[in-house]
């Protein structure tokens, strides 16, 4: 039995350009400006309708929240973008450089969260347990669910 081919795929190795800032990066679905090659005519809408965006809401604790919680989003993004580049271009001094900025950045993110609404990781709660008394500090409870479809 002969085997048929159907298509031989030539990757090229991709190669460092430039970027979008991480609020452009989300909604593109890439960093490198490069590899957002759209597929097919569509408007150019972004993200609407994820829970990605800051709602209209008019209590502004939960638009606070909302805004702190896509900011973690669009960071946290850029930089398994940037890690998957990584891994095929681990010697990338540039991109080592921004990984790391960003992953400041994220931990930065993150405990200003936890500090002024509850924690989103395990990592979040350390500095929440040496500063609270008893069992206040342990408050994975205060926060929304993502079953109970809130994002926040």
């Amino acid at each position: 039995m002969k085997i048929q081919h159907l298509a031989m795929a030539s990757v090229p190795i991709q190669t460092w350009g430039q970027i979008y800032d991480n609020q452009t990066a989300l909604k593109k679905g890439t960093i490198f400006q490069e590899l957002d090659m759209p597929f097919f005519a569509a408007d150019d809408g972004g993200m609407s309708g994820c829970c990605c965006q800051v709602s209209d809401t008019a209590d502004p604790n939960q638009r606070e929240r909302e805004e702190k919680m896509l900011q973690i989003y669009q960071v946290c993004f850029a930089a398994d973008d940037l890690r998957l580049y990584l891994d095929t271009h681990p010697q990338d001094m540039q991109a080592l450089d921004l990984l790391k900025s960003m992953l400041a950045q994220r931990k930065q993110l993150l405990k200003e969260f936890a500090q002024r609404f509850f924690p989103l990781t395990m990592d979040c709660m350390e500095e929440l347990y040496q500063a609270g008394t008893g069992e206040d500090c342990y408050c994975w409870q205060e926060g929304p669910m993502p079953w109970e479809g809130a994002c926040v």
